[in-house]
């Protein structure tokens, strides 16, 4: 009985104190001793985080690094080679294509498209890594396949500026090609392009095929005929107008171009 007593009054005695060590460490009276035993304690506490960070990180960090480093060059790998297949592809269309000859172009990669964001706006120029120095000159036809892209206008040493069919800048002498109708193509900007100046008594039909009339000059220069221009998707005639008109659709996508190909005078 005495030791159940003793045992209960040690209890009280515990439980006294731990409120007391409570009540004081509230109001803030044990601050200092905490300070002092962290700033003690604190140098050991780094040292020892420091050498287990260091143990268990060791193996993990080196080969981290080498994955890193190999998925860096994979992915380059890959990179390089889309990039070439894009460009044979390309190459081999072209090459296939019956006019113009082959031996009249220089291939050029699209570095560059001014204005042109995805899914808000279309391309209405294209920047080309060829330039002077690669004999390409002002006013030269930019073709992909036998589809007309564009014209040069603008070079320097290393660059070229292509103003696209679409530009509403743009415009040459046009026909379609199962009614021989004439008419002028007119770059719309963004994007669209139309059939122009089409007298009444010829014939528009819708999916015709519209082609570049010609328009090289003396020089030699300019764009050749029969390219492809685009599609006719719609026309507009009026018996009181002086000319008709078509809405044309385009049979390439130019804002995904990479490579095209431009037209020299040999």
């Amino acid at each position: 009985m005495p030791k159940r007593n003793n045992l209960f009054s040690y209890f009280l005695v515990l439980l006294f104190l731990s409120i007391v060590v409570f009540a004081i460490s509230k109001i803030g009276l044990l601050k200092p001793v905490d300070s002092l035993a962290k700033g003690i304690l604190s140098p050991f506490q780094t040292l020892t985080y420091g050498v287990y960070t260091s143990i268990t990180n060791f193996g993990s960090s080196s080969q981290m690094q080498e994955l890193k480093t190999q998925n860096i060059t994979l992915t380059q790998k890959l990179v390089n080679q889309n990039k070439l297949m894009a460009d044979n592809k390309a190459l081999r269309d072209q090459f296939k294509t019956q006019n113009p000859k082959s031996s009249s172009l220089i291939e050029a990669d699209v570095i560059g498209a001014p204005g042109f964001v995805p899914g808000i706006s279309v391309p209405e120029i294209l920047i080309l890594n060829r330039g002077e120095n690669d004999g390409i000159k002002v006013g030269e036809a930019i073709i992909y396949e036998d589809n007309l892209v564009g014209k040069v206008v603008k070079t320097s040493a290393f660059l070229s500026s292509v103003d696209l069919i679409s530009n509403s800048s743009s415009f040459l002498t046009a026909k379609t090609l199962s009614t021989n109708a004439l008419g002028v193509a007119k770059g719309q900007g963004g994007g669209g392009i139309i059939l122009d100046n089409v007298v009444l008594s010829d014939t528009l039909q819708k999916g015709d095929v519209v082609l570049t009339k010609g328009d090289i000059d003396a020089h030699g220069i300019g764009v050749p005929p029969d390219l492809v221009i685009g599609e006719i998707a719609s026309v507009s005639k009026f018996p009181s107008d002086l000319f008709q008109r078509a809405s044309l659709t385009l049979k390439i996508n130019l804002s995904k171009l990479s490579k095209v190909f431009v037209i020299v005078n040999n």
